[in-house]
């Protein structure tokens, strides 16, 4: 029983001995991306296959009345110029920008302009300008599009790792990468998440979060943060689940490199997206907006 009680207790001090190297290097990423998110720019591929919505009533006959008719699904690609910027006020929020270049394979705009547009709106201190780019998605048809992922590791950022609980979860593989695993969940409410609808007009929710933090078993730099964020009860609920994968960049601090995302409505599927994000390149903030492509 000593011997038994003496492993469990190591193994308690080895888990919380992680745990705090974890939340050390993953706040340190944290303000390491705040810092580089509002000088780069991307390249985002969004893949989306969302639920229609029920069609105008059609009468039926023989056994095709007898079963409901097959969901059908709408898919979208939407590729467009990418990047970060933080909004005036007290709260300083970094938001993901979009400027769309190409949808379902159709150019919509000049790869080279959509650059120079969104790098001036991202440097420009007015945030309705940037309020109208975060509402972009709208009119290109996307069905309940969730967004503000790609920054998802400002929710560790040093001053509030004290809003969640962490535990240990043990080590798994990332293809052939090692890694330790830890479980969150929000302690003090519920953090924002910006959901892109066109039926409503604050845009903005509120939501109980709480998900997994991948990082390397070698150096603790994070690779994979998940959440679930949820609202309502039974058929009235939504529920956001999102998975996103970070790797170090050549400016010394993490950025995305792809999120898979679904809603689900009432416990039933609604909406998957993919995302992916390439080229990250950095640019100067002036009035001639000058993009320094990566090699």
């Amino acid at each position: 029983m000593r011997m038994l009680a003496c492993l469990l207790l190591v193994s308690m001090l080895r888990a919380d001995e992680q745990t705090q190297k974890m939340t050390a290097r993953v706040s340190e990423e944290a303000e390491a991306f705040m810092r580089l998110a509002p000088e780069v720019l991307g390249t985002e591929t969004l893949h989306q296959k969302a639920l229609k919505p029920p069609g105008r009533f059609r009468p039926r006959a023989g056994t095709a009345a007898l079963s409901a008719p097959a969901p059908e699904w709408k898919e979208r690609e939407i590729v467009s110029e990418y990047g970060f910027t933080a909004f005036s006020g007290a709260s300083g929020a970094i938001h993901e920008l979009r400027r769309v270049i190409s949808v379902d394979g159709h150019k919509v705009d000049d790869t080279k302009k959509a650059q120079d547009a969104l790098a001036k709106v991202i440097t420009a201190s007015d945030d309705a300008r940037k309020k109208d780019m975060l509402r972009q998605f709208e009119k290109y048809g996307l069905t309940g599009a969730a967004t503000d992922f790609g920054q998802l590791i400002l929710l560790f950022a040093r001053r509030s790792l004290e809003r969640y609980e962490f535990t240990q979860r043990g080590t798994r593989m990332l293809g052939d990468v090692p890694v330790l695993t830890f479980a969150y969940k929000l302690l003090d409410g519920k953090e924002a998440l910006t959901l892109i609808d066109g039926n409503q007009k604050d845009q903005t929710a509120r939501l109980g979060i709480e998900g997994e933090i991948w990082v390397r078993a070698d150096s603790y730099v994070p690779v994979r943060i998940t959440l679930t964020a949820s609202r309502g009860d039974g058929i009235a609920s939504i529920r956001e689940e999102a998975a996103v994968d970070y790797a170090m960049s050549e400016y010394g601090a993490v950025l995305p490199v792809g999120t898979a995302h679904r809603e689900l409505h009432g416990g039933t599927v609604t909406v998957e997206n993919h995302f992916t994000y390439a080229g990250f390149r950095k640019f100067g903030a002036s009035s001639d907006v000058k993009v320094d492509v990566a090699k």
